[in-house]
């Protein structure tokens, strides 16, 4: 996974100095006469505002410092992608600060703009990943302690995508739609350069349609997780022995991480939405010249969305989660097998999920 997470990180950076270069001309043709012009004529149309980053720049650094913790101390290299993100993110909005749209320079533009907008391919990620973990942690057909060669591709009773190539799946879906995106970018810069109003409008409706599949490849992915779910907690009201002292029939520990994906996942739907609008409306959008919809639609949403998972970390929880399904699995089948079962109201507490 770190050699594609790499890839998507260069891919995003080629994007972004894309659509910078498609914007770059306007830069060249500031007048001076004006103060709002020359601030009109600007790639960023907005002084930054300066508590708002330093606001949002800092509670980036406490999540991605309290990630690391958990990812050194248990030993979580897969989920290291989550610090990395958060701390790029907040890389992006202290080096805003030092942006003057009056007196741009284009290299730090472009190195705030893309810790800013790679940052969440991390998140999404994350949750790419969990979701496998997860999926392997509730079936307990899983060897979790010895993964074969080859059985990558072993199926699940609860996903209909088999859950260890699950994140190499979507991970893959978004680097697609950032290659679109990248050659819009092309073609917008090309049509820009060139006069070519029919270029230019190619590579914008080509642009908008790559952030649109992009969005809905994560509502798939929260279909994905919605019917493991629906699947799960059938199969737990089916099975005393299985069922948990939780919501739905599941056990805490299960209920809370269904709570942290699904948090995390509506949280990063409306990231998304905000995204496909602002890009609908063009760079001379309402949206796009407005920092406080940054603030509010994008970053305050992804705040949440990995903010669930700082101080109950999900991987300590997954552990526990396969022994305890294991072990219910087990005693259910040796009551299945015996010849005089165990009635419901006698069996002892280590035979239910808690």
């Amino acid at each position: 996974m770190s050699s594609r997470r790499v890839l998507l990180l260069l891919v995003q950076a080629l994007l972004i100095w894309d659509a910078v270069l498609a914007q770059s001309p306007t830069t060249n043709t500031t007048n001076p006469a004006s103060g709002n012009q020359r601030k009109r004529s600007s790639i960023m149309k907005y002084e930054p505002s300066v508590p708002g980053n330093i606001i949002f720049g800092g509670l980036y650094m406490i999540l991605g410092l309290i990630f690391s913790y958990h990812v050194y101390k248990n030993s979580d290299k897969w989920a290291i992608c989550l610090p990395i993100g958060a701390i790029a993110s907040s890389l992006g909005f202290f080096i805003k600060i030092t942006i003057d749209p009056m007196n741009l320079k284009l290299m730090t533009y472009i190195i705030q703009n893309a810790f800013i907008v790679i940052s969440p391919t991390a998140f999404l990620a994350f949750n790419y990943m969990l979701y496998g973990r997860f999926i392997t942690a509730i079936d307990p057909k899983f060897d979790i302690h010895n993964i074969k060669a080859g059985s990558k591709m072993e199926k699940s009773r609860f996903s209909f995508i088999p859950p260890r190539i699950v994140g190499r799946t979507f991970v893959w879906s978004d680097i697609i739609t950032f290659l679109i995106q990248m050659a819009a970018g092309g073609l917008q810069a090309g049509g820009g350069t060139k006069g070519d109003a029919k270029m230019s409008e190619l590579g914008f409706n080509l642009f908008l349609a790559a952030v649109i599949i992009q969005g809905i490849s994560y509502c798939l992915f929260t279909v994905l997780l919605l019917v493991a779910v629906k699947k799960l907690i059938e199969e737990r009201r089916k099975s005393p022995s299985m069922r948990g002292n939780g919501w739905m029939g599941l056990d805490s520990r299960t209920t809370l991480i269904v709570a942290q994906l699904f948090v995390s996942s509506i949280f990063i739907i409306i990231r998304s939405i905000f995204r496909i609008v602002e890009y609908a409306g063009g760079y001379d959008g309402y949206l796009a010249n407005e920092e406080v919809y940054l603030f509010v639609l994008d970053a305050a949403p992804l705040v949440i969305a990995i903010g669930v998972f700082a101080f109950i970390w999900p991987p300590v929880l997954l552990s526990t989660i396969a022994a305890q399904t294991r072990q219910a699995e087990q005693n259910y089948s040796m009551e299945t097998t015996s010849s005089a079962p165990i009635p419901i109201g006698q069996r002892s507490d280590h035979m239910r999920l808690v």
